[in-house]
């Protein structure tokens, strides 16, 4: 059983069915190119908050988009925490159909070459309202830079290219669906029934991709504390190798973490953990 910080033993616990409707109206989460991705800010706070979803921002931030130390929005959350929190009626997933028309494009190049325009200007006035601080004298601020044409937003012009242009719910609301049903493979599955149990037990669950595993498991707040447990999702009837479970286990050990096997048969899970000792 889970607790204490240690999993120890094998138990078998029954997974709750999905979790109870809420009372608020629903969020809006967008599936694009099989990723599910959260763009309102205030979304992201409130899955977090309410749901515990961390997820991972894949975005750059606007002032400084040649880094990747500090990231923005979207929001990336994983396919099993998506479809958990749709069952439970908590999301909308919406997903792009179709290529839009050119109407639609010419729209959009209108909106985006409007919204450079502006940013720009705010820019230019932040500059020049910072520029003021090092002269004895201050001067009335200029008239903003008066951009004229057309911009290429393929090609913006240099000056233009670290301000982040961002894209218009209201606009694309128009050419998204509502996505119901899921294309979810057998580990898909497991995964899913995984993650329940593992919230059920107020747990905190990232992806464990880089760390050889399905899950980062938490005991709070990411913020706030390290990850406990790796934990790899399998069948109850799969048969692991010798050579894989040490890997796995050496794996997790190195970075302080305990190596956890997650075992699934329908709705039934079973957890195993692995310490690494070494020998004396």
């Amino acid at each position: 059983m889970i607790g204490g910080g240690i999993l120890s033993d094998i138990q078998k616990v029954k997974t709750n069915s999905a979790p109870a409707k809420p009372e608020h109206s629903k969020v809006t989460v967008y599936l694009v190119n099989n990723s599910y991705l959260v763009w309102e800010p205030e979304t992201a706070v409130f899955l977090r908050k309410e749901y515990g979803i961390i997820g991972v921002c894949i975005g750059t931030l606007p002032r400084k988009p040649r880094q990747n130390k500090t990231l923005s929005l979207p929001l990336q959350i994983m396919k099993e925490e998506a479809v958990m929190l749709h069952i439970g009626g908590v999301i909308d997933i919406v997903e792009k159909q179709g290529m839009p028309s050119v109407r639609s494009e010419e729209k959009y190049v209108s909106y985006l070459t409007s919204s450079y325009k502006d940013q720009n200007e705010y820019l230019q006035g932040s500059i020049f309202r910072k520029s003021q601080r090092f002269v004895d004298k201050p001067v009335e601020e200029p008239a903003h830079l008066n951009l004229t044409g057309d911009i290429d937003i393929a090609k913006p012009p240099y000056h233009l290219q670290r301000i982040f242009h961002r894209q218009s719910q209201e606009f694309w609301s128009q050419t998204f669906s509502n996505v119901s049903e899921f294309d979810l493979s057998d580990s898909e599955k497991m995964r899913l029934v995984a993650l329940q149990d593992l919230r059920r037990r107020n747990y905190l669950v990232t992806s464990g991709t880089k760390f050889g595993g399905d899950f980062l498991v938490y005991p709070g707040d990411p913020l706030m504390y390290h990850a406990y447990f790796v934990v790899k999702v399998v069948a109850k009837t799969f048969k692991m190798k010798a050579n894989e479970l040490l890997a796995f286990s050496r794996l997790a050990s190195s970075v302080k973490k305990v190596a956890v096997i997650c075992s699934v048969d329908g709705a039934d899970v079973s957890y195993l953990s692995l310490q690494w000792s070494g020998l004396k």
